[in-house]
């Protein structure tokens, strides 16, 4: 089986289904469409839903159009069975026709809400296309199924065990990235950027970094102890993966909150917190129970609940270790690859 991945490589995602498709057998191929693009189209891209519809379409018919002909030059050369996608990735209509028409099963991985996310109006359109869809936000399984998807499944991705494990540091390595609890991540300029940041200053009794882009600055008026919590991205800003494993072992606890494309799923970013070692203090989301159950976890309902919990564990490392090893089990049994390789195969009849 031939399996082209439509799965930007800097997420941590690609490595979970590149590994779950070479377990089932596949050939795997990932494409993606960032090396086509400089920063300034991507950012144009970000902010051209704001204009009039007929600015839109112009800039559509050049920045999708040369995006959507390297895929299917690319579809061409390779012949895959299968084209995996997540989220949307500027696909249009069109394209994913191309792709059916040569005989290839077609499945979406929903990270973010397609009602949400502006970047492609297309998105949801193209789902209707779609042999197999699934999130792991299970209010996308109800959300679609009201519009007529029947194949869509709740699915959380295997752990990203390979890129992201406890490992010990160097004495130097250590004191350059120690922290008592670690953010990483964009804020937001809408009203969500202000519960986040809201969040955060939940924890600024305690060494608390936050690492993350420029929105952050809006909402140090505040919250101003915030401030001298943030240290700027540099560079591109994507912090590498193999960095960010280094940064999660030289903490204890990582605050993992909820955002406009999650509706009832705990953010990816807390699975890879917990396989490096650090415990997440997740704000509550249904999904909680739907992997946990009844269990005491670290998941507040109330963000004044968060500094309790952060210095008990404190005071009882051995308790946080016990947690945080307790958590990645239940992860690791309920979506391990054998399961999930199981699920997609019979989901999307590969058998």
């Amino acid at each position: 089986m031939k399996v082209l991945l439509l799965v930007p490589e800097r997420y941590g995602f690609h490595h979970t289904f590149k590994e779950l498709f070479t377990y089932m057998g596949g050939e795997i191929q990932t494409i993606d469409y960032y090396h086509l693009v400089q920063g300034w189209q991507e950012k144009v891209n970000t902010q051209m839903y704001r204009l009039p519809d007929k600015y839109r379409l112009k800039w559509e018919g050049y920045y999708y159009e040369r995006i959507n002909k390297f895929y299917r030059q690319e579809y061409d050369r390779l012949k895959p069975d299968l084209v995996f996608i997540y989220n949307n990735e500027l696909l249009v209509p069109d394209t994913i026709e191309y792709f059916k028409k040569g005989g290839s099963k077609i499945a979406f991985f929903l990270g973010d809400c397609p009602y949400y996310t502006p970047t492609n109006r297309h998105f949801l359109p193209i789902l209707f296309h779609a042999d197999a869809i699934y999130t792991y936000d299970s209010f996308w399984v109800d959300a679609m199924k009201k519009l007529g998807i029947k194949n869509i499944h709740y699915l959380y991705p295997n752990l990203p065990v390979n890129q992201h494990f406890e490992k010990k540091l160097s004495p130097e390595k250590y004191d350059e990235l120690k922290s008592e609890v670690l953010y990483v991540g964009m804020c937001y300029k809408t009203s969500w950027g202000m519960k986040k940041a809201k969040f955060l200053s939940c924890f600024t009794e305690f060494d608390l970094q936050i690492h993350g882009d420029e929105s952050w600055v809006r909402w140090f008026g505040y919250f101003p102890e915030l401030k001298k919590r943030y240290k700027p991205r540099q560079g591109s800003g994507h912090i590498t993966v193999e960095k960010l494993n280094d940064m999660y072992n030289a903490t204890k606890f990582a605050p993992v909150d909820a955002n406009p494309g999650l509706l009832h799923a705990i953010h990816w970013r807390f699975v890879e917190a917990l396989c490096s070692g650090a415990l997440p203090i997740l704000e509550w989301q249904q999904n909680v129970v739907e992997i946990f159950g009844d269990a005491d976890v670290p998941a507040v309902k109330n963000f004044e609940e968060a500094p309790e919990i952060v210095r008990y564990y404190l005071q009882h490392e051995d308790k946080r270790v016990e947690k945080v090893r307790w958590m990645r089990k239940v992860m690791e049994e309920k979506y391990s690859i054998p399961n999930n390789a199981d699920f997609l195969s019979n989901t999307l009849r590969l058998r």
